[in-house]
């Protein structure tokens, strides 16, 4: 259905109608039942994430560390009566968008939360409160208020993510077909998006009171851990998702209801910073600020920083490329950076004796990191390489799969290091995180950022390509089984072996770098399928990306055997090397044999 028609055709308030100089003003679209009914469950998760906090979030707590009782009101309705204001301009879309945007962010936000049940000594909320002695909290109703609260908060979003909750051939279900450009919003979301990401993963405060730990995702909670992660992560993504939604209507409100998401996450402790005496900011967080004032700009500037004129499918396919470029040669810049700075930082108390101050003098200086990071170096160097080729426009597309694939390397290699990061930490107060952390997890999110980029381009990419005919490649199908098969056994059994070292694994001894091995393991088998039912250039492309992929996992214990005293490769390396030869067998298979089309009948 057409939403936009002469004047003389319509009723007031239903269509589009001229004003004094005859121009056409906008229709009035009719809001979808399904999205005020989301807005109502998003008004009653506001309400609770608002009356959290009054009503109490621990049992006989002390108060918080200053009168943040407004500001967390006013952070938890924002969104909301955004949406409200957007549904009154009668922008349906747009209102949908915010609170998509804002329930990216509730899962992390939720698990936040959950440590002041699960213990609120180390939950760290200067804005809720403050313990002053060391005896355990109870949760009370405030905190469960809280994860309500999150909880419908992402439902709402989840209601209208499909075209805003419209009915398909309605006027809001036809804003979805709206061909403005999305080149330059996707460009600025992701450098803004980009921006607030690294600020969410460095700590708003200093602490110097004993009874309220410095918020460091490394060194804290798990949960604290785990959600921080996420809300990082689901910001990021947030914004590669309003940067390729169906249309730009939809985009800029998700850029809203992320960056306000943002603020209701950063704000606080911020605040609390610069009004307690015995905190201290780390302007290090501002970046997320920043970084969510960004998003509201590009939000909200006419016509989202985009171009007026239509864009082109080459060009759009273009420019997706040099995005996911750009993201990857960042995302392996990073990786070298927490490949060369330290892992850890092993800190020496003002109390210690005098008689133990050369020992950890000594072991600050021997640098603890355990080489569990230098894998980071040849995964960095691989996704550089590929961003950099994606750049080149006349050979984007054959380096594009490629690229789908290899950037699991800096996962696998990153998951590696967070887990020796997780261990040493753990073992001992005087060691923390170090430098090589934080470059580390920057470089996994800009990793998947570079991934999905390079999805949507490929996306792009296979608009303009007949799909009607499925190629069928049988001679591929050997080695390619074969790769499948090696690649179980190279990461699901172990890569290193030595004496008194336990390595991380999928079936056994699952710790944090076997997620990294998961990952590594299912970005294989996927590629390996989708080659073989893929165009023969394309598939050969994936093959090689999952080959250099299982290179990097093949380099585990020349790069990081120091980690263990005699250490000697294991089976897993060996099958990594086995996997390499049956995935570049494959690749050339695939350019040399000339499949044959089955076509539908």
């Amino acid at each position: 259905m057409n939403s936009r028609i002469r004047s003389s055709d319509t009723q007031v308030g239903t269509g589009p109608t001229a004003g004094e100089t005859g121009d056409l003003v906008p229709e009035r679209l009719e809001v979808p039942a399904l999205l005020k009914v989301a807005v109502v469950v998003a008004a009653a998760g506001a309400a609770l994430l608002a009356a959290g906090p009054g009503v109490g979030v621990l049992q006989g707590a002390p108060p918080a560390a200053y009168a943040s009782g407004p500001l967390l009101i006013a952070l938890a309705v924002v969104p909301v009566l955004v949406a409200i204001a957007l549904l009154i301009a009668r922008r349906p879309v747009g209102a949908a968008g915010v609170l998509v945007g804002a329930a990216f962010l509730a899962p992390g936000r939720a698990f936040v939360d959950l440590q002041l049940a699960a213990d609120a000594l180390v939950a760290s909320r200067p804005e809720l409160v403050v313990p002053t002695e060391l005896v355990p909290l109870s949760a009370a109703t405030g905190t469960w208020l809280l994860i309500a609260g999150h909880v419908l908060t992402l439902v709402a979003g989840g209601m209208v993510i499909v075209r805003a909750g419209a009915q398909p051939g309605t006027p809001v279900a036809a804003e979805f077909e709206d061909s403005e450009p999305r080149k330059r919003l996707l460009g600025w979301a992701l450098v803004f998006g980009g921006l607030a990401t690294v600020g969410l993963l460095m700590p708003p405060y200093q602490s110097g009171n004993a009874f309220l730990l410095d918020l460091d995702l490394t060194n804290g909670p798990g949960l604290v851990m785990v959600g921080g992660l996420l809300i990082a992560l689901a910001a990021l993504l947030g914004c590669v998702f309003a940067g390729t939604a169906r249309t730009p209507k939809m985009g800029r409100g998700v850029l809203i209801g992320v960056a306000v998401a943002i603020l209701a996450v950063v704000l606080p402790g911020q605040i609390a910073a610069l009004t307690v005496d015995w905190l201290e900011a780390d302007w290090r967080s501002y970046m997320a600020t920043v970084g969510a004032l960004g998003l509201i700009v590009v939000a909200v500037w006419p016509s989202g920083l985009a171009l007026k004129r239509k864009e082109s499918q080459p060009l759009q396919e273009s420019r997706a490329h040099v995005i996911a470029g750009v993201l990857a040669v960042i995302a392996g810049i990073a990786a070298i950076l927490g490949q060369a700075t330290s892992l850890f930082v092993v800190e020496i108390p003002t109390d210690v004796p005098i008689n133990q101050t050369d020992e950890l003098i000594i072991l600050s200086g021997a640098r603890p990191d355990s080489f569990a990071n230098r894998l980071l170096l040849p995964a960095g160097i691989l996704v550089i390489v590929l961003g950099v080729l994606l750049l080149i426009k006349p050979i984007s597309r054959i380096f594009r799969p490629m690229l789908s694939v290899a950037w699991v390397g800096i996962p696998l290699a990153g998951f590696l290091a967070l887990d020796a990061v997780v261990t040493a930490t753990s073992t001992s107060g005087a060691i923390r995180a170090g430098a090589a952390t934080w470059w580390t997890l920057v470089a996994v999110m800009f990793a998947v950022a570079a991934a999905i980029t390079a999805g949507a381009a490929g996306a792009i990419e296979r608009d303009d390509v007949d799909l009607t005919e499925r190629s069928s490649n049988i001679v591929l199908m050997a080695p390619i089984a074969a790769a499948m098969l090696f690649a179980v056994g190279a990461f699901g059994l172990p890569a290193m072996r030595a004496d008194h070292y336990a390595a991380p694994g999928i079936w056994s001894n699952f710790r944090v770098a076997s997620w990294g091995l998961i990952i590594a393991l299912l970005a294989v088998l996927i590629a390996a399928i989708v080659a073989s039912r893929s165009r023969p250039a394309r598939g050969a492309a994936l093959l090689f990306g999952a080959a250099g992929l299982v290179a990097v996992h093949a380099l585990e214990v020349p790069m990081t055997g120091a980690r263990a005293e005699g250490a000697t490769a294991a089976a897993g390396t060996w099958l990594a090397l086995a996997t390499i030869a049956a995935l570049v067998i494959s690749a050339f298979v695939a350019l040399a044999v000339r499949p044959e089309p089955s076509k539908r009948r």
